[in-house]
Formats: structure tokens, sequence, C-alpha cells
């Protein structure tokens, strides 16, 4: 019985130590972060990212993930006009080369 207790004392110091923390970040950046309902490990995420809080509110929510916002944010899309093309059907490539060619989007009815 003792060795089952320190086994699940140990997962449970395992457990705490690997969990997301505000490491890194201000004292600022933590209360931008926690502003806009992110947790340590959503906030980490964004950052490491190349994110701070507020872009990362825009583009979330534009329905963005993060992995979606960078792809679209190194093609210099912004989140407003990224949510315009997404909205109106097209993917990240098309998006470039329309917008290349002056084209913009347009809004499909549903």
């Amino acid at each position: 019985m003792k060795k089952l207790i320190v086994i699940l004392v140990a997962c449970l110091l395992y457990g705490c130590a690997s969990a997301p923390t505000w490491k890194g970040m201000s004292e600022r950046e933590i209360a931008d972060w926690k502003a806009i309902g992110f947790d340590a490990a959503k906030a980490q995420t964004w950052s490491k990212s190349g994110f701070n809080a507020e872009q990362s509110q825009q583009w979330s929510k534009a329905s963005f993930s993060v992995d979606s916002a960078s792809a679209w944010s190194k093609e210099k899309f912004n989140p407003e006009e990224a949510g315009t093309w997404k909205q109106a059907g097209f993917e990240l490539d098309d998006a470039v080369e329309d917008r290349a060619k002056g084209l913009t989007p347009v809004k499909m009815d549903k």
C-alpha cells in the first residue's frame, strides 16, 4: 500500500511539474493574456508563434487556430482580411494568388 501511495504522489508531482506555466512572461503580459481569457498553456502556444495577447485575441475571434493564423499572417494578412477571404471560401494559396491580382473576396450568402 505504501508503494502505491508513493507512486501516486510521484505521478502527481510529475504532472504538476509538467503543466504549462507563465514562465518567461512579465506581469503585464500575464495580465494581458488573462484579460482575454487565455490560460498559461494557450498563451504560451500563441506567444511562441510570435503573437501577443491582442493579436491572438483578434485571430481567435476570426476563428483561426494558432497554426492557421501563423500561415495567414506570414502572407501579410491581418485577422479581419484573412477572415473575409476564409468566409468567402478561399484557401490561403488561392487568397494569396487572387490578392496579388488585385482581387478581393466576395462574401457568399448562405
